[in-house]
């Protein structure tokens, strides 16, 4: 059947999506009106949410009526840029609780990390079209992490281990779309797993043993917080039974690839490694979060007290909540960060479950609608384009309600939309443009 393209704009605009993105902007808007309302700098957060809400909705149309396929065709810029924008922010970036990640333009901050998410994204998207015919093979696993490296150092010079490990679901969803070998994105979730599970694993230990027995596994544990023999014993242990297994697979006669069996000890190592320094770098901040998530019991009124005091304004909103501005946990300040990365646990409170549950379905049906755009479009670089924003968009909710209801870490990660933050607001709709625009192209010939 010949393509052809479709006339009218009901044909051509996925409506459902649109609509989808202007509900969960207002249901956001709302919600930082708000959290915000009782704090003295509510005026000012207002008047940047608007200025982020009126540029976002420029860069929405922008890029829905823009062609995506030049940002294929300047992969090349755009990977300079925003390596670029992450230097300058390093060099004469603003500093805010720590972290050096903000450019001060006037009006409003910009956080150039927010168009790196994007910006790598179309990069990996131009990289994975130019080894279609080759994306499960090793090479091109490396190659793209090889592009996103110098990114994920940039940002966590910042530092910024939240904004960080959103591009790992980027990684893997599109390497897996693309049709890359599921051994290799294993090899790569394991690593990251051990890299980020054994920190947490040794607070763990640290608060439940405080004298452990010598030579016991929690001792053991604890001692891989750094480089010593054990870490060193247990990497020559995972080589010794990686052999074994590789033995016995030959005594019964299984085809298993050598390099399966290489493959094992090394990532373990790689990953242990990247744990034990992953631990020492960590922030005291970033520590009390693991403590309070391990053990919330032991510091209620201290590194515990965000993750509870959102657990009880999520609980109090009952079914239909409080109503609009009349949350006590925060309008009384018991709620910290209220109109950022804890909003969810304001809409809970003043919206109750049916405010969670639509915003909950409303994102749900968002990435439905961009996974669908990208089935529909009309070449490889915007179909992964789609699967890439689908995967950090999932994270991303994922991350955040679950710190909100207690049931991950507390990362620090806003609610794409719902959150304050100008440079999230305004890259996501930007996003979300260029989605829009690959459906709308997808019968086109030019």
């Amino acid at each position: 059947m010949p393509l052809r393209a479709e006339s009218g704009a009901k044909s051509r605009f996925d409506w459902i999506y649109i609509a989808t993105v202007g509900g969960l902007v207002l249901l956001g808007s709302l919600a930082v009106w708000s959290a915000a309302n009782p704090l003295p700098h509510f005026g000012q957060i207002i008047q940047r949410h608007l200025i982020a809400l009126v540029l976002g909705t420029v860069l929405f149309i922008f890029g829905m009526s823009f062609n995506y396929q030049v940002f294929q065709d300047q992969a090349k810029i755009i990977y300079g840029l925003t390596l670029a924008a992450l230097v300058c922010v390093l060099a004469v970036g603003a500093a805010h609780k720590g972290h050096k990640a903000w450019l001060n333009l006037g009006l409003f901050s910009f956080q150039p990390s927010e168009l790196a998410r994007t910006g790598m994204i179309l990069v990996l998207a131009a990289f994975l079209v130019r080894r279609a015919r080759r994306t499960a093979e090793l090479e091109t696993v490396l190659y793209a992490f090889g592009l996103m490296a110098p990114v994920l150092v940039l940002i966590l010079k910042e530092p910024d281990l939240a904004t960080a490990l959103c591009f790992f679901p980027i990684l893997l969803g599109m390497l897996f779309c693309a049709g890359g070998n599921l051994r290799h994105l294993g090899a790569i979730a394991g690593y990251g797993s051990l890299a980020l599970g054994l920190p947490v694993l040794i607070t763990w230990c640290q608060i439940h043993y405080d004298e452990p027995a010598h030579n016991s596994l929690p001792d053991l544990i604890m001692q891989t917080s750094h480089f010593g023999l054990t870490a060193l014993g247990a990497i020559i242990a995972a080589a010794l039974l990686s052999l074994a297994a590789w033995r016995l697979s030959k005594m019964l006669h299984q085809h298993i690839r050598g390099a399966v069996f290489v493959a094992i000890p090394v990532i373990f190592a790689a990953g242990l490694l990247s744990g034990i320094v992953v631990n020492a770098k960590l922030k005291g901040y970033q520590r009390s979060r693991f403590a309070a998530y391990v053990a919330p019991q032991e510091d209620i009124q201290g590194a515990a007290y965000h993750v509870r005091q959102s657990q009880i304004a999520i609980g109090s909103g009952g079914l239909l909540g409080k109503g609009l501005f009349s949350g006590t946990q925060s309008r009384l300040g018991f709620l910290p960060e209220r109109h950022t990365d804890f909003i969810y646990a304001v809409v809970g409170e003043e919206m109750g479950l049916w405010g969670t549950m639509s915003i909950l379905g409303l994102y749900l049906l968002l990435i439905w609608r961009v996974i669908a755009a990208g089935r529909a479009a009309r070449d490889f670089f915007g179909f992964l384009v789609c699967s890439g924003l689908a995967s950090v968009l999932a994270f991303e909710l994922t991350l955040n309600m679950g710190m909100c209801l207690g049931l991950i870490p507390v990362a620090g990660i806003p609610l794409p939309l719902i959150s304050y933050g100008g440079s999230s607001l305004a890259i996501t709709l930007w996003s979300l443009g260029i989605v829009a625009n690959i459906y709308s192209r997808r019968y086109a010939l030019l």
